[in-house]
């Protein structure tokens, strides 16, 4: 054989081999970006997703522009469905995503929706925040250019691609982490852990107390914070110049927002009544309401809204593998996020939740703790179990 055919032997042999790279990576897709393939026990499980979805979830909104999306962190990329009918108004077969990430900051929450206006066609958005947390101006420049650019080699042919495309075809006997709609699963199947995790949340909050902090050694019921004046302002210095600018981009875009206040477990919510910490929520609550009337002055596109209190579902049980709607004292599934989203878009029952109006924040902190009185009153076990509970943390810290 002569050196040219030898050459084109070769060449031949490696184009073969690179094609058959790139069309088994681009079947078993381990990024769930191609989203053309699915085959139980060969790729519809997608354990790679996770450690990729910053690069890949921008991609799929920018490609498939669906009309319904959420953003936030963890707690709302594990509580809410992107798929419910009330954010997608299935009536109207719109497609509905969930671009939130786990570990997201406001810096990244606020790109986010900033990418999502630019390249997608939204109609309607969900934003989770946690009150108190700033929400500052932020320069987009550097993490645009990281969504905008995803090089289709580096989902075909990069090692990164043909490793994970290994491990995916292995590891479908795995639970799934994600939905192929970016609903993430967290530790959604490891319902014996319920108690641990809980336990756990609480032993962080106590670390980061004093250790002489007497708040949490005799929990009592009688705890009730003085009359709470808007007048007087807040005491939280929070930059909200970001949050502002957001909604009022979201309003001329004429995108319909609920931004919501993400709910804790009411035994949390204790934890931060017994060490005075309650109102910081109520003067987030006011500060955040305030900043998105000064955007949306008629309040047609954008709504604040909170479901702090005593449902049943916030007072829902832990107990290893009977607790349903909570993975731990934050991380709520999206059956519970359910009926916060029929809610907050006008299906859901009234009397659950609150739409956060500035004028009204006095009279509906006022309401969360009569409902606190009325429901300790009715069930003294509440606070033998929140009792025990924070004796068990401090036994095991």
């Amino acid at each position: 054989m002569d050196s040219d055919a030898y050459l084109k032997t070769v060449s031949t042999g490696i184009f073969a081999l690179l094609a058959a790279l790139a069309t088994f990576c681009y079947l078993v897709d381990p990024f769930w970006y191609n989203r053309k393939v699915s085959i139980p026990g060969f790729n519809a499980v997608k354990p790679e997703f996770k450690r990729y979805e910053r690069h890949v979830k921008p991609q799929i909104v920018r490609r498939e522009r669906p009309a319904a999306l959420v953003f936030g962190n963890s707690y709302a990329e594990i509580g809410f469905d992107p798929l419910h009918p009330a954010l997608t108004r299935s009536d109207r077969h719109e497609r509905g995503y969930n671009f939130g990430l786990a570990g997201a900051d406001w810096e990244r929450v606020y790109c986010s929706v900033r990418f999502a206006l630019e390249y997608a066609a939204p109609k309607r958005m969900v934003i989770g925040f946690q009150p108190g947390h700033p929400f500052p101006a932020v320069d987009c420049r550097m993490l645009m250019a990281e969504m905008e650019h995803l090089p289709v080699a580096a989902l075909l042919l990069s090692g990164k691609a043909i490793k994970a495309s290994l491990r995916t075809v292995k590891g479908q006997r795995r639970m799934p982490t994600h939905t192929a709609e970016g609903l993430f699963y967290y530790t959604r199947f490891e319902v014996d852990e319920v108690e641990r995790r809980f336990r756990a949340d609480f032993a962080r909050y106590l670390a980061n107390l004093r250790p002489d902090a007497p708040c949490l050694l005799k929990p009592r019921a009688a705890v009730v914070p003085p009359d709470f004046d808007p007048s007087l302002g807040t005491t939280i210095p929070a930059d909200l110049a970001g949050l502002q600018d957001l909604v009022d981009r979201l309003a001329r875009a004429g995108v319909e927002t609920r931004l919501v206040a993400y709910p804790v477990h009411a035994l949390r919510a204790e934890a931060d009544i017994a060490c005075g910490f309650a109102d910081l929520r109520w003067e987030a609550l006011l500060s955040v309401a305030r900043t998105v009337r000064a955007a949306d002055p008629e309040g047609r596109w954008a709504e604040v809204w909170d479901f702090q209190g005593y449902d049943p579902d916030l007072l829902e049980p832990i107990r290893d593998n009977q607790t349903r709607l909570w993975q731990d004292v934050g991380h709520f599934n999206f059956e519970f996020g359910n009926r916060l989203l029929d809610r907050m878009f006008g299906l859901g029952e009234e009397g659950f939740g609150s739409r956060v109006e500035p004028a009204a924040v006095p009279a509906l902190r006022a309401a969360f703790f009569r409902d606190r009185a009325t429901f300790l009153e009715s069930h003294p076990g509440f606070m033998r179990e929140f009792a025990d509970l924070i004796a068990s943390c401090r036994k095991t810290s």
